[in-house]
């Protein structure tokens, strides 16, 4: 395995890679995790790492750090990126998909109300807490995870987002591959053992009056971990080894139930060899897994209100035996994870992906320079 200290780019720009399929495990298991309860045997007593899917929301700050870095780094390095477009690019993508969800919600609760259908969590769709969710104060300790639950994660990140620059910068005085490999490990153990200290709760499953300090160590060790791709002469062998490892260690720690410091460590050598790794040949469906995953991550306490509160009942007045015969009721459970699913997809391409698009043209679209014509201007009139 080779590593020095000679400055490479971070990994390839092409789409369909590993991380972008990864993106799309996550999403899901963090989806499973959420439905878990309703599940026809809860599925945490089936297994105790089915009770962590806080490691893939994890996982996603990580990655949050890791994936700015590598697409905005040069730009905010080099000036050319002011913090106020970046932060604001950073605000359009997230905002609009959390507050259109968020009205959805709402008209759905209304609606439900109106007609006499009660949410399985009673109380927690609470008019009050409305405002600190439009608002986003989560990071501030001033709302919960109530109504849309993931929402907690952009409140965070947002916060992080605003210090990028400045931190980037600082990690860019890093020369030395193994130095920012030792900082992320460094910050993740630290960070814990704090929390364990201060809290008396693991930092990576703190609940959401705690999001930022849950959150903004896990992204600053992503920025770490992409200078230690940047700064080292990764070969394609060797991320491998790192990737490959990190997904043993994952796996082999979870089947234990072991602990979660491991797990993260290893996520971590999970995303340096998927980072670090040139995509030549995209996966299939990959690229299509990253750009629905946000939407998956979004939008699944309505599509998961819609099947376990509407579509489930229903169903069990009209085959009343659905719920006495195991496969059944075990495949009405799976239903649930194909309806978000294509529900997120169709978000995707109906909602997010137009919306997306409409405000780069309107508030990001550079506008055209007219270079004068160094011909003469008898040949331009010719």
């Amino acid at each position: 395995m080779t590593l020095t200290s000679a400055a490479s780019p971070l990994a390839s720009k092409t789409r369909g890679g590993a991380l972008d399929a990864l993106r799309f495990v996550a999403a899901l298991f963090v989806v499973v995790f959420h439905f878990g309860d309703t599940a026809p045997i809860p599925l945490q007593s089936m297994h105790g790492f089915l009770g962590r899917g806080y490691l893939a929301t994890d996982f996603f700050l990580i990655l949050s750090g890791f994936v700015l870095a590598k697409a905005y780094g040069a730009g905010v390095a080099s000036g050319k990126v002011s913090l106020a477009r970046f932060w604001l690019k950073r605000l359009a993508r997230c905002y609009p998909t959390h507050i259109i969800t968020l009205a959805m919600l709402v008209v759905m609760v209304l609606v439900a109300g109106a007609v006499g259908i009660q949410a399985t969590n009673e109380g927690r769709f609470d008019l009050a807490g409305l405002p600190a969710q439009i608002l986003l104060l989560h990071a501030f300790g001033l709302g919960g995870g109530h109504w849309n639950i993931p929402s907690w994660t952009i409140s965070t990140l947002l916060i992080c987002y605003a210090f990028f620059p400045m931190l980037w910068r600082a990690m860019l005085r890093i020369n030395s591959v193994w130095i920012s490999l030792g900082l992320a490990v460094a910050i993740i153990i630290g960070s814990n053992a704090l929390s364990l200290a201060l809290l008396g709760q693991q930092q990576f499953s703190l609940p959401y009056q705690w999001c930022m300090f849950r959150a903004a160590p896990l992204f600053l060790a992503g920025l770490a971990l992409a200078r230690a791709v940047q700064t080292g002469r990764w070969t394609g062998g060797a991320a491998r080894i790192v990737g490959f490892g990190g997904g043993a260690v994952l796996l082999v720690n979870a089947w234990m139930v072991g602990p979660d410091l491991v797990n993260v460590l290893a996520i971590c050598a999970i995303i340096i060899g998927c980072g670090a790794s040139p995509v030549t040949k995209p996966i299939p469906g990959a690229e299509w897994g990253a750009k629905v995953s946000f939407c998956l991550f979004m939008v699944h306490t309505i599509t998961g209100g819609v099947w376990f509160d509407v579509v489930e009942p229903l169903a069990a007045r009209l085959h009343p035996a659905i719920e006495s015969v195991a496969w059944e009721a075990w495949a009405m459970w799976f239903g649930a994870l194909v309806f978000t699913v294509i529900a997120s997809d169709l978000y995707n391409r109906v909602i997010d992906e137009p919306i997306q698009q409409w405000i780069g043209r309107k508030w990001f679209a550079r506008p055209a320079i007219s270079r004068p014509d160094p011909r003469p201007a008898a040949e331009q009139n010719a």
